[in-house]
This record gives structure tokens, C-alpha cells and sequence, in this order.
């Protein structure tokens, strides 16, 4: 779980961060990216008063990657309303946002080729970044499971599960059980860019590492995955809600 967004000096100049305590990390970390602005990985029992001497240990790094970034006071939160547009599918859709009548209460999303009509209670009508969210984790569930049946098949590797979420640091992963998870922000991507990243993860159920094995198989099956890895690298930072 992420805290509330703290503020110290770091450098002798403020620096806004937020705490992520982890059972799994086994030392300490700071990510600093647009999504998320400065976090700060503790494993689960460490103190929070290490938290102003780590980041000053890092000071010159962290100034540079914050002003990078534009984060020093926290990142920066996409605010959406009718005429904003987000991207499904590699493409902008046009928001056209109306309030839910009285006899409906759930969301309603329409996608069509240039707008993503959405009904929302009222008082999400100003506010519908959550439940844009929501709609785009549901989208990339069936996206996502569906390309891994399509790419299984390609292929000839099966995985065990498929998990859709949020990723911090990958697009995608396989564990050695077999299980592909993927980050669900993949759906904002264009489908070419989207089928090479779950081509990726598919090899990886016959090779699970980075192996000259592993290319050959991924060569044969996604030619294009190069240009799809580029392509991610460049673009990071329009696939965020």
C-alpha cells in the first residue's frame, strides 16, 4: 500500500514522496517516474524515520530524475472531462461524458471509432477518472486474455493463468509456474504493440530468460517486437489514466 504524499528536504530543496511498505522487498529502493513521482519501497517492518536519510543519500540523483520528470511536488494527475481525449486500443477516443439517469446506477461505456461514450452517476460526471480506470482494467481483461489464447495457439505454449493488473516496472512477466500477468495500461497501446508484448511473455513459457533460444522462438513467431519494445520505450508516458 502507497501513504499520503510526504514532503522533506532533500539537497536543501523540497522534495514530495510517498511510502510503499513491501513483505516481499529484502532492502530498500526509490522509483521516481510520471505515474507515481517519488516512491519509496520499504521492506514491511523497517522504520519510517530511515525515510529522510535514504532520500538524502541520493539527493543529487533523486533533484535531477524529479525536475526530469516534473514530480518534485508529487505527479502530476490527468483530469478528464467531455472533449479530453484517452487512448483505447492505440487510438485517441474523444470523451463524451453524460449523467446516469435516476432508474440506472451502473457505468455505461460505448466505444466507437473516434469516442468513448460514458454514463456516469452524477457525481462521478466531474471526477471520472475511476471509474475510466475501471473501465479500462475490465477492456484489458478480455483483451489481454483473449490475444494470450490467440498467441497460444501460434505458438504451441499454453500458460497456466493469466493475470491483468497494474505493473510498475514491466508491461508483462511470466513466473516459472506459468502464470503471464500483464499491466492492464497495455490496452492503451496499439494492438501491433499489444500482440508483441503477450508473443513475448507466451516464449517465455518455453525459455524463461533472455537466451539466444528464447529470440529465435520470439523472432519466428513476432518479427516486429523490436519495434514494439522502442516503440513502448518512447511512449511510456501516454499510456497513463
Amino acid at each position: 500500500m502507497t501513504g499520503r504524499l510526504e514532503t522533506t528536504l532533500v539537497g536543501g530543496r523540497p522534495l514530495s514522496y510517498r511510502v510503499r511498505r513491501s513483505r516481499r522487498a529484502r532492502k530498500m529502493g526509490v522509483h521516481v517516474d510520471r505515474r507515481d513521482g517519488v516512491v519509496v519501497v520499504l521492506p514491511w517492518r523497517t522504520a519510517l524515520k530511515v525515510v529522510p536519510g535514504l532520500l538524502e543519500g541520493w539527493a543529487d540523483w533523486l533533484n535531477e530524475k524529479v525536475e526530469e520528470y516534473g514530480v518534485r511536488h508529487g505527479p502530476e494527475v490527468k483530469q478528464y472531462a467531455t472533449g479530453s481525449e484517452i487512448l483505447v486500443l492505440g487510438r485517441p477516443r474523444r470523451l463524451v461524458i453524460t449523467a446516469l439517469s435516476a432508474a440506472r446506477k451502473r457505468p455505461r461505456f460505448d466505444l466507437a471509432d473516434e469516442i468513448l461514450a460514458v454514463e456516469l452517476a452524477p457525481d462521478d460526471v466531474f471526477a471520472p477518472r475511476e471509474q475510466l480506470e475501471k473501465y479500462l482494467r475490465r477492456l484489458a481483461r478480455a483483451d489481454l486474455n483473449e490475444r494470450a489464447a490467440h498467441w497460444s495457439d501460434a505458438i504451441g505454449l499454453y500458460p497456466g493463468k493469466v493475470i491483468v493488473g497494474e505493473r510498475t516496472t514491466r508491461w508483462g512477466s511470466c513466473s516459472p509456474r506459468g502464470t503471464l500477468s500483464f499491466c492492464y495500461r497495455l490496452v492503451m497501446a496499439p494492438e501491433r504493440i499489444i500482440d508483441a508484448v503477450v508473443a513475448h511473455e507466451i516464449c517465455h513459457l518455453a525459455h524463461l530468460n533472455h537466451g539466444k533460444r528464447f529470440y529465435a522462438l520470439l523472432d519466428q513467431a513476432c518479427p516486429w517486437h523490436r519495434e514494439a519494445g522502442r516503440w513502448l520505450k518512447d511512449h511510456h508516458d501516454d499510456l497513463l489514466v
